[in-house]
């Protein structure tokens, strides 16, 4: 009998203990705090469910990781990184010293490294054995009934954003109708056939009044394009879009997938709300 009320009061301590800690909740046993919860709207913009969602998923997600068994040691950590500079037109020493002045130590920044690496490997083997390649009839099926995707433009009216600072541009393109200082605006237009395939991809596939992804430049500067306006477009032929049919018929079966995947699992998981 007093072990029984011992246990219930370790129990209880322990409860509050985790209210006081901020535990919000615990999916499998892995704590969700409240300060993640609050964190993740103000960094996203989104809903507090949103968040929680996003977070449960995460926690799913690591689960995952360790049932399949994935490691990534640091000789892959290393080569990731170096991706990653080369892409950024950066070598490892300048990646490195943007990511502290973003206020991420270079152990915190190996740790998302190998997370990413991780969850990219899970996203694989969860794939591996679920999708199909498309057949003919399905690639025309999707072409006729979503031609709008497949009009190309000729010529494209943007308004140009450079600057050598990405925070910057980030600034500018937050707030397009305000003057940056170290932000640099160039109205021009730009014929699509004198790009190469990959760049031009980026001015077919933003809509008219957005931005394109940040982009950098040969001088290790940063740009990003603002969409005026689309002149002469034509619709791709079939033949010409098969490719970029079969990428968007892709996508949708694998975030179908993994989407399937994971609200099995959520499903089934212990998940206890603590604190709201």
């Amino acid at each position: 009998m007093k072990f029984v009320v011992y246990g219930f009061i370790f129990c209880a301590i322990s409860l509050y203990g985790e209210i006081i800690a901020g535990v919000g909740m615990r999916v499998n046993g892995h704590a969700i705090t409240l300060y993640e919860i609050s964190a993740l709207q103000k960094q996203l913009r989104i809903s507090k469910q949103e968040a929680i969602d996003m977070l449960i998923n995460e926690r799913l997600k690591d689960d995952e990781i360790e049932r399949f068994k994935i490691s990534v040691d640091d000789f892959k950590v290393d080569e990731e990184i170096s991706i990653l500079a080369a892409n950024a037109n950066l070598t490892k020493e300048q990646l490195f010293a943007k990511v502290a002045k973003e206020g991420t130590s270079l152990q915190e920044y190996r740790t998302q490294i190998k997370k990413s690496l991780q969850a990219r490997e899970l996203m694989q083997r969860i794939l591996a054995s679920n999708i199909s390649i498309s057949s003919e009839e399905e690639l025309l099926k999707y072409y006729s009934k979503h031609k709008k995707e497949f009009l190309i433009p000729k010529e494209v009216q943007v308004v140009r954003y450079l600057a050598q600072d990405e925070h910057l541009l980030q600034e500018a393109i937050a707030s397009p109708k305000q003057n940056i200082s170290g932000v640099q605006k160039f109205d021009e237009s730009i014929i699509l056939s004198s790009l190469t395939p990959q760049i031009a991809q980026v001015f077919i596939h933003t809509p008219n009044h957005e931005f394109t992804p940040v982009l950098t430049t040969g001088g290790n500067g940063f740009v990003s394009f603002y969409i005026k306006n689309r002149l002469g477009e034509s619709l791709l032929p079939f033949e010409e879009a098969k490719p970029l049919v079969s990428q968007k018929i892709m996508m949708q079966k694998e975030q179908s997938i993994i989407a399937d995947h994971f609200n099995k699992i959520r499903s089934s998981a212990n998940i206890t709300t603590l604190r709201e």
